[in-house]
């Protein structure tokens, strides 16, 4: 059966849940979701990231690299009780979207097949042992440069809680929601931002587009009605300005892919 389109060949019946089923070419669901714990008081904010050692999530070379997958211990492994593969998802040296599958070595590094790596959107476990769950931190970073890390599944966990993204080169976002939960009695503002304006254009800062203060615990969620566009190679994420520290804090936000 057809699906019916508007005039801007939009769907219009039961569209959320056939771009999750992939029936609507061109359109795909999108999402991130991430945490961090012990917010600090930096004057430029906190990306949401467990990665503590990093406020700001560092970007690979416009050229493309080639990254290192290591774990802080040895029983994440091809035949230990941690995981023992991961896959990434990442961005090529076109911008394009690309994956890898890495066999896990403990605490001694693997490096990517891939040497163009100018993105990794997502990182998960795809086999583990007995233990079910990481053994310890396992870290994606610059080979050559273990403190340049673009990505983190944190020990006890099998997917990454990294929540910054980047638009693959051949599509638009449009995000369509986003969520915060914060624990901690510190005044925060949390700010959905990216280096896309309201034109659709890349320009050299991030963007607010959205933010929440609070001085407290809370849970918000908004449904972003119309959507937020979000240009092609434009980065996205949620970064936290705390007036003092120890907040916990989780974040997410949700979309559509055009293109």
């Amino acid at each position: 059966m057809a699906i019916p389109k508007d005039k801007f060949g939009f769907p219009l019946r039961d569209s959320g849940i056939n771009i999750s089923r992939g029936s609507i070419d061109g359109y795909s669901a999108f999402s991130s979701m991430g945490e961090r714990t012990n917010t600090g008081t930096a004057a430029t904010g906190e990306d949401v990231t467990e990665i503590a050692a990093q406020d700001i999530m560092p970007v690979p070379a416009a050229g493309g690299e080639q990254l290192t997958i290591v774990s802080t211990e040895a029983a994440d492994a091809a035949a230990g009780t941690g995981v023992q593969t991961v896959q990434i998802d990442y961005l090529d040296g076109d911008g394009l979207e690309q994956t890898e599958v890495l066999t896990m070595n403990g605490d001694t590094g693997v490096d990517t097949v891939a040497t163009d790596i100018t993105f990794v959107n997502d990182m998960y476990a795809l086999t583990v042992g007995s233990g079910t769950v990481a053994a310890g931190d396992i870290t994606i970073y610059k080979k050559g440069a273990a403190s340049t890390i673009y990505n983190l599944i944190q020990a006890s966990g099998n997917k990454s809680l990294v929540i910054n993204r980047k638009i693959p080169s051949n599509k638009e976002l449009f995000i369509t929601g986003w969520t915060v939960g914060v624990n901690g009695g510190n005044v925060m503002s949390a700010r959905l931002r990216s280096n896309c304006d309201n034109e659709g254009n890349l320009v050299g800062c991030f963007l607010f587009k959205r933010t929440v203060k609070t001085g407290g615990d809370i849970s918000f969620f908004e449904v972003v009605d119309p959507p937020i566009k979000i240009c092609s190679n434009a980065l996205v994420k949620i970064s936290l300005w705390s007036a003092g520290s120890n907040n916990d804090v989780s974040a997410s936000f949700n979309g559509i892919l055009v293109g």
